[in-house]
């Protein structure tokens, strides 16, 4: 660690030197990541001297025409939760820090770390959780786009968002999120878009084909198959995140403070629900506990029954629909597996596509 110092210190005096900004700003947002734990004061003496500085060709995050922010920019990312991801997903995401931390000397072999990342899957098993992650473990901002904001219904203004995005991030390194990409990444060929989705869809085209700037793009869907297929295969990475099993929402229960037995049983309860219910289950639980007086495992019972109660059937059985469905199981596979007709499963999987 105090070799890497010493080389990022010397690199960022010589970056400053030459003038290089926007080397120079992404080496001091590692130098803040790098040296948080050991001095949080300079760590965050220098994310605040980069937020002040006016020295730096910074842009401020862009507006919509009505003067409302598209960006939400973060400086330090935290985690809040220990994130527990399958081991396929785990290391995809370590190559891309792997990749950035040592971009020095990729570039100097004429090659570029992972500059675009497409994260797929169905919701709540942690893209979110992961956009937020590789920006703390690369040491830079996470700018994440407000879609409802970017989408306008004034025919152009849709297009003209998104590039002001888009040259947001080529001019300030962070890590631009956009998630529910679907919303402005959807196939040209639907028929039920108007013009001005498809012209959007071009402008991504061409941003994720040359996205060249000094920013790590990442996207996130919960329904990949909506996605324009050209968009798609532009993407460098590609990382599907599968549905939640026990064992994960097991983990993530226990390292929330409850006990073996207990997580095993909720685990159960909770297969093929979002890994976010888990976490909502035990905040509630924790409130409970403090304001009646009970235990928190007491709490944590009758906080499980109650969501038990409070998911109907139709609920209950789309949540497992879509799991299958990500599963890659058929239609006709899901209805004989729950038990249900097979209008029944395409009726559902229209819904879900439709939330």
């Amino acid at each position: 660690m105090k070799d890497q110092l010493r080389r990022e210190w010397v690199a960022l005096m010589q970056e400053g030197a030459h003038g290089q900004a926007t080397r120079f700003r992404l080496r001091a947002m590692r130098l803040a990541q790098l040296v948080r734990s050991a001095d949080p004061d300079l760590s965050a003496a220098l994310s605040s001297g980069l937020v002040e500085s006016s020295t730096l060709s910074r842009l401020s995050p862009p507006e919509a025409s009505e003067g409302i922010g598209l960006l939400s920019v973060e400086p330090q990312p935290t985690l809040g939760v220990t994130p527990f991801w399958p081991k396929s997903v785990s290391s995809e995401l370590q190559q891309i820090v792997k990749e950035w931390t040592a971009q020095d000397t990729l570039l100097s072999a004429g090659l570029h770390p992972i500059k675009t990342v497409l994260l797929h899957g169905p919701p709540g098993v942690g893209k979110t959780l992961a956009a937020r992650w590789l920006a703390a473990r690369v040491g830079m901002p996470l700018a994440t786009l407000s879609i409802a904001r970017t989408m306008n219904s004034y025919l152009g203004k849709t297009g003209q968002n998104i590039v002001k995005v888009l040259d947001y991030a080529q001019a300030n390194p962070c890590v631009l999120f956009l998630d529910e990409f679907d919303a402005i990444g959807k196939r040209r060929s639907d028929d039920q878009d108007v013009g001005e989705l498809k012209r959007v869809v071009n402008v991504l085209l061409q941003a994720v084909d040359q996205w060249t700037g000094p920013s790590l793009l990442v996207a996130a869907t919960n329904h990949q198959s909506l996605l324009d297929e050209a968009i798609t295969r532009r993407f460098e990475a590609s990382i599907e995140f599968p549905p939640a099993t026990k064992q994960q929402i097991g983990r993530v229960l226990k390292s929330l403070g409850v006990s073996d037995g207990m997580a095993a049983g909720l685990a159960h309860s909770l297969q093929g629900q979002p890994i976010s219910n888990a976490t909502r289950l035990v905040t509630s639980a924790r409130k409970r506990a403090i304001l009646g007086g009970i235990s928190f495992e007491t709490a944590l019972e009758l906080a499980g029954a109650d969501q038990a109660k409070a998911e109907s059937p139709i609920e209950h059985r789309r949540s497992a629909t879509a799991a299958l469905h990500t599963a890659g199981k058929s239609a006709h596979q899901i209805a004989k597996e729950l038990g249900v007709s097979h209008t029944t499963v395409l009726r559902d999987l229209k819904a879900i596509m439709e939330e």
